[in-house]
This record gives C-alpha cells, structure tokens and sequence, in this order.
C-alpha cells in the first residue's frame, strides 16, 4: 500500500508491508494474556529512536526487515493478530501474519529536526498513529516505522 505524497508533510509517501518471522510458528498456537496484561488494557507504547553517520552505515529498510526475520523466529507471538475466546477474553493468535513496517521519506535531516521550535509537537509524525482496530482481527500487535535518509 503507497499513501500518496503530502504537499505541506513533512514525513510522506509512507509505504506498508508486513515483515515475520523465517521460520512458521506451528499450527493453532496461541498467546494468552495474563490478568496484568488484561488489567493494563491498551497501552501503545511510541518511540522514537535517531541513529546517524556510523551507527547506520550501510544500513537500509530492507536489511532491518531481513533482522527481523530472525527475531521474530524467537518473539513469534508479535506477529499474530487479536481475537476474543467465547468467553470473550482476548488472546493473540500466533498466525505469522507478521509486524507491520511502514517506510516513510523525510527531507530533513536529524539536526534540522531537533532545531525546529515546535519539535515536541512534530514528533507524532515520526511514528505510527495507527490505533488497534476497529476490527480486531486484522489489528497487530506491532507496527515499525523507519525513516532512512539517502545518502
């Protein structure tokens, strides 16, 4: 999915995929929450995380996905989507449906970001707002965002 180029964005042209794990979890597995998971509810947790010159060198979107291949071998349940027992409770079904990533273009740099006045404010742009929902079943339970600046 490509989102068309925002005129007055400053994060634009956002594309969606989905990156899993490298190996499938197994049939019918399942990810039940504990009543702590439940009593916090729907917590969303964003971050934001600059990296520039050495640390990212030779690092590009589709390397980061090929690294979560591998992680998401061991952490599997992230890759699931919600679903409801009979009873109602909440649980994640370890379907392999993968994490969403989703890629952005930026023209600015680290520097003029932290430089602008109202960067407290503009930092929502740099990371998903997607919520869970409104149908639970397509809604993962984690979403990526990258922006890489080209070098």
């Amino acid at each position: 999915m490509v989102l068309p180029k925002e005129g007055t964005s400053l994060v634009y042209d956002h594309k969606l995929s989905s990156v899993g794990p490298g190996q499938a979890s197994g049939t019918n597995m399942v990810h039940d929450f504990s009543g702590v998971d439940l009593a916090m509810k729907l917590h969303y947790l964003r971050g934001v995380y600059f990296f520039s010159g050495k640390a990212i060198e030779g690092i590009t979107n589709m390397r980061i996905k090929e690294t979560l291949f591998y992680f998401f071998n061991e952490y599997f349940h992230t890759c699931g989507r919600f679903r409801r027992s009979d009873s109602g409770r909440p649980f994640i079904k370890c379907n392999d449906c993968g994490a969403r990533f989703i890629e952005a273009h930026c023209d600015k740099t680290i520097a003029e970001w932290l430089e602008m006045e109202d960067w407290p404010s503009m930092q929502k742009m740099l990371v998903s707002q997607q919520v869970i929902g409104p149908e639970l079943s397509f809604s993962p339970p984690l979403l990526l965002q990258g922006h890489l600046e080209e070098v």
